[in-house]
């Protein structure tokens, strides 16, 4: 526990280093200070950092050597100048331990401003509570700190009249001392806040040149706070611009989609319009020779035409069918009834290939809007797929769980994979890796699944095969 001497002692080396401040070159003194602490702006991450530099160079001895400082900003939802931060000792106990302590290690302005920091945000110090319980609203015009505020001036404000001074024994009272300094934290006609400052402690009477000193360090921390600001308008600014340049680039990716589309659209016409009614007769013809042709050969020739005829008619129907899709008639709908039915439909592939097949259900009926004709279609798709992947036997996973307001259908299987590099592709018309095959299924059923407002995406899984996952909207429960 300090005792009354060393108080007095801690406080008298305070006065002194005042003292001796006082007797050098004043200006000097100013910019020396103010080199310094402008490095400290600059380098400033958060407005935080600003603040906090702020309230070290009121209180600094090596700054202005106020025993205390409070910060007041605007808050322009509230309509109102509130208190932030204060800084500074509790008591005159306490100011002799912190001095002794600065004299004693010879605490330069940067050790004390790093070891502000973490005060600022120290709810439990008196003086942050004391200040921020205060708050004025800004059509209080009669009070002192909203008149430095206005008149963008620096005030003595004096708990008795004084020449030089205003009076407000209510603030002072307020504050616990007998005078105030306060100025502005204006710059370029925006209005932050005010700088509070006072000598509760030595006692010192705050000179005009205290004043004046302090309301050009408040005009340097003005611009500091607007820098700061600025620096965060533009760090948004430039976020939002990320932002639209994602937007831009996914409308880009839906533009050359759709003309990717309207393309095979146009093909499509193109293809039915020129090649459909004379295939239909190649087709036809050939058909009438195979009756009537008893040379085995020549038989074995048209039987070919009739296969490879057939073989593009089929190619025309899936682009005709995949064009087609353009709407969906939904209704509500129970969507593990519809996956047992499809699997009934897939029962006699999955034993023929050896397939084992192990399904997981939630034990409640999923309701979802759908269109139960063409989900039955792309689930059957997906599955198909997967069984096509395992010509040998495997295993397939059919699951089906909630996510979020969806619900995810995930049908996984053990078989050959798809290569890494064709995960984007697989899903794209025309792409395959098997023989003989069109690759139109998973295009097929990422659209329907699309046009119900879902999703359909690839990845590889554990057991070495393909996992296709389909997330639809399901009805919410009320």
């Amino acid at each position: 526990m300090w005792d009354s001497k060393s108080r007095l002692e801690a406080l008298h080396n305070q006065d002194l280093n005042i003292t001796e401040s006082k007797g050098q070159n004043p200006l000097k003194l100013l910019l020396d200070f103010v080199i310094k602490l402008n490095s400290a702006f600059v380098t400033a991450q958060e407005l935080e950092d600003v603040f906090s530099a702020i309230l070290a160079g009121v209180t600094a001895g090596e700054g202005l050597g106020f025993n205390r400082a409070f910060l007041f900003l605007i808050d322009e939802e509230k309509m109102t100048l509130s208190g932030h931060f204060g800084l500074g000792p509790q008591d005159p106990e306490d100011a002799g331990k912190i001095w002794s302590q600065i004299s004693a290690e010879r605490l330069t302005l940067f050790q004390i401003l790093e070891g502000v920091k973490g005060k600022l945000h120290d709810d439990s110090h008196p003086l942050n509570r004391f200040v921020r319980g205060i708050n004025i609203p800004l059509t209080s015009t009669d009070n002192c700190l909203i008149k430095t505020l206005r008149h963008n001036q620096a005030f003595l404000i004096t708990d008795s009249p004084r020449v030089g001074a205003i009076h407000s024994q209510d603030l002072c009272r307020l504050f616990g001392t007998g005078e105030l300094a306060a100025a502005p934290l204006n710059t370029h006609g925006k209005e932050y806040g005010v700088v509070v400052a006072d000598n509760i402690f030595t006692k010192d009477p705050i000179s005009e040149d205290a004043l004046y000193s302090l309301h050009l360090f408040a005009g340097l921390a003005s611009l500091a706070i607007c820098q700061r600001n600025m620096c965060q308008t533009l760090e948004d600014r430039v976020a939002k611009l990320k932002e639209a340049n994602r937007a831009v680039q996914a409308q880009k990716n839906l533009l050359i989609e759709i003309e990717r589309y309207s393309a095979i659209g146009r093909v499509i016409d193109h293809l039915l319009h020129e090649i459909r009614n004379p295939l239909a007769a190649i087709g036809g013809i050939a058909r009438l020779l195979q009756r009537k042709e008893d040379d085995p050969a020549k038989e074995q020739h048209l039987s070919t035409v009739v296969q490879e005829v057939e073989k593009i008619e089929r190619t025309l129907r899936g682009i005709a069918e995949l064009h087609e899709i353009k709407a969906v008639s939904c209704c509500e709908m129970e969507l593990t009834s519809l996956l047992d039915s499809v699997i009934a439909i897939s029962h006699g592939d999955l034993e023929e290939t050896g397939i084992v097949l192990h399904k997981n259900y939630p034990r409640d009926p999923v309701w979802i809007m759908g269109d139960r004709e063409k989900l039955q279609e792309a689930i059957l798709c997906v599955i198909k797929n997967s069984i096509e992947a395992m010509p040998d036997g495997g295993i397939m996973v059919v699951a089906l769980t909630k996510k979020g307001a969806d619900m995810e259908l995930r049908v996984s299987d053990s078989g050959l994979g798809i290569a890494r590099g064709h995960f984007k592709k697989a899903d794209n018309p025309f792409f395959t890796t098997k023989f003989n095959a069109m690759g139109l299924g998973l295009s097929k059923a990422k659209k329907i699944v699309e046009l119900h407002g879902g999703s359909l995406s690839l990845t590889s899984n554990r057991i070495g095969g393909t996992t296709c996952a389909i997330t639809l909207p399901r009805i919410l429960s009320s």
